[in-house]
């Protein structure tokens, strides 16, 4: 048995653990279904632990209790491995937005929109559970820490491509994340909530992949269905309609019959606006290459200059700082007077 499988058994309290099967992962990390006597459990390996993503998997699947995602089973640091309930296979929302139903694929955003909100309103109240099951030095912010150093990133973007710059847009950024960095709507998020990162079993709607769960406001998770999809790899656009209902179904699950504040379409505006500037800090540099595949769409995704110039598009006549929409218009001005339009399409399920 590899040290993973080793842990696991001790974890789970019998002599040895059988792998059935490699779930895949990625660079950070190794996924494996075992058996462990009767019953079935998933190993996450952590290939680099000094990142601490065990400790934010862990604390996560602790406060979300088994509420619309895994339950934790254990956890170790050396070697930093996390054992979670087995949801068994499923689909997910990716496989629904890349086949040809588009009620299938409305339903399916739907369900991830109430799953998201539920497990939101039921970590409202549990944040020191989260909090005091990180690993030390942990941050708990990790979205808020990224935008501190968002205005720095692009103007050094800016600066070196020459692109449009407004000495302006870091303090409007933090104009902006002011009321999103405290107060009653902070809830526990996975973070990475992206179309993928979920399945659907015989209790609903799952989510999956905690490595970067953290504390965030609500409005957060709320402005993915706005971006839409800002940190995830098959951000194609949803239609206006289907976007609306899953906005409501995400309120409806996450704050019950008594709503949100009345702040939170405001905070909503400046969530949707500081995703396009952070995801535009990823995906110009590659915009920028002349190699056309990093450009081009293909059946799976996007190219990054349909991405860039749909966060720049949507950031534009948000209510907010005013720097942000300029600085921002003349971005898009700019870029589509080098490329030409690249329009986002609509996600294949709703062509």
């Amino acid at each position: 048995m590899t040290d993973a499988l080793r842990v696991a058994a001790e974890v789970l309290g019998v002599d040895r653990v059988e792998q059935m099967a490699e779930l895949g992962g990625s660079r950070r990390s190794v996924v494996r279904r075992v058996r462990a006597g009767t019953g079935t459990a998933i190993v996450k390996e952590y290939l680099e632990p000094e990142e601490k993503t065990w400790s934010r998997e862990a604390a996560g699947l602790k406060a979300a209790d088994g509420v619309r995602a895994p339950r934790l089973l254990g956890v170790r640091e050396d070697p930093a491995v996390v054992v979670m309930s087995d949801l068994g296979p499923g689909p997910d929302v990716a496989d629904a937005l890349l086949g040809t139903d588009a009620v299938l694929g409305r339903d399916r955003i739907l369900a991830w929109a109430r799953a998201v909100g539920e497990l939101q309103a039921h970590t409202a109240d549990r944040l020191d559970v989260f909090r005091e099951a990180l690993a030390s030095g942990v941050r708990t912010d990790l979205t808020v820490s990224q935008m501190d150093d968002l205005g720095s990133a692009l103007a050094t973007l800016c600066a070196t491509n020459g692109l449009p710059w407004d000495d302006d847009v870091p303090d409007a950024i933090q104009d902006a994340l002011t009321p999103l960095r405290k107060g009653p709507d902070l809830a526990l998020t996975p973070s990475d909530t992206c179309p993928d990162n979920n399945l659907l079993g015989p209790d609903g709607l799952m989510l999956l992949d905690f490595e970067h769960a953290e504390i965030r406001h609500r409005a957060w998770e709320a402005a993915y269905l706005r971006v839409p999809w800002p940190s995830c790899w098959c951000a194609w656009q949803v239609p206006d309609g289907v976007s609306s209902l899953a906005l409501q179904a995400y309120l409806d699950a996450s704050y019950g019959t008594a709503g949100p504040p009345s702040t939170f379409e405001a905070d909503l505006d400046a969530a949707t606006v500081l995703w396009c500037l952070l995801s535009v800090s990823w995906f110009l540099p590659a915009s920028l290459d002349t190699d056309a595949a990093h450009n081009a769409d293909d059946d799976r995704m996007p190219g990054r200059r349909a991405l860039t110039l749909a966060r720049l598009g949507r950031a534009v006549g948000l209510s907010g700082p005013q720097p942000l929409a300029t600085w921002a218009e003349a971005l898009h001005r700019e870029l589509v007077g080098r490329w030409g339009d690249h329009p986002l399409r609509l996600a294949p399920a709703f062509r």
